[in-house]
């Protein structure tokens, strides 16, 4: 089992919808892919079309579920661990055997929350790479650099690299500073109004638009990811 964590500590740069679209392209590959939803916020468990749910990532993290009676199957192949708000308040004590609830998936992918966070620190320390959302702006250039010193400080020291989204705006002196501190992935993600189109209809631009440059985009992510860890 391979997984990565999709983080940035600013808002608005496209986690949640990173996380979606790149679970689906992996399905589509035909490998057993886990989303986590570990955003209180619950917006990528809403996008998938799910509401309400029983079990959460906070029973999953706690210990008092195990992954079989959580994860649910979405319309698109992948499985989720769907949030809610209570997680908020909840603590990691259960890592070492989530981890051997996680092994029986190929891929896991996990869609944190924004800010400075608990819940960021623990996350770090359970995956094997964190993929960092970066659209040009000062905003997303200033969360990536916070997550640094989360990063820092956790045990693990998670590969981490950069995926541009929507990078439209760079300012050249402003991108020379940041790759000094971040690798970028080969592939980026374009611009397109397809992406938003999308997200009403609780599926993911791959599925809605399969044609599109942007699903096209994901696609040649997902693969990259895939062949690196030997699963293609």
């Amino acid at each position: 089992m391979k997984s990565a964590l999709i983080a940035n500590l600013a808002g608005g740069v496209g986690r949640t919808s990173i996380t979606h679209c790149l679970a689906t392209a992996m399905a589509e590959y035909g490998k057993r892919v886990l989303a986590i939803d570990a955003d209180p916020s619950a917006m990528l468990t809403f996008l998938c079309g799910v509401e309400n749910p029983r079990y959460s990532t906070g029973e999953l993290l706690v210990g008092s579920q195990k992954l079989e009676n959580i994860a649910v199957k979405t319309a698109e192949r992948f499985s989720l661990v769907p949030s809610a708000s209570r997680l908020l308040h909840t603590e990691f004590k259960t890592l070492d055997s989530l981890r051997v609830e996680l092994d029986e998936f190929d891929y896991v992918l996990i869609d944190s929350p924004g800010g400075p966070n608990s819940l960021i620190g623990p996350l770090l320390d359970l995956v094997d790479e964190v993929i960092v959302p970066i659209d040009g702006s000062i905003h997303s250039v200033r969360g990536a650099l916070n997550l640094l010193d989360f990063h820092r400080k956790c045990a693990k020291k998670p590969r981490v690299r950069a995926l541009e989204n929507r990078a439209t705006n760079w300012q050249p002196e402003l991108k020379a500073n940041f790759i000094a501190d971040f690798n970028l992935l080969e592939v980026s993600i374009c611009e397109g109004a397809e992406m938003q189109l999308a997200q009403t209809s609780t599926k993911s631009v791959l599925t809605e638009f399969p044609h599109s440059q942007i699903a096209s985009d994901f696609r040649e992510i997902g693969y990259l990811l895939l062949e690196e860890v030997g699963l293609l």
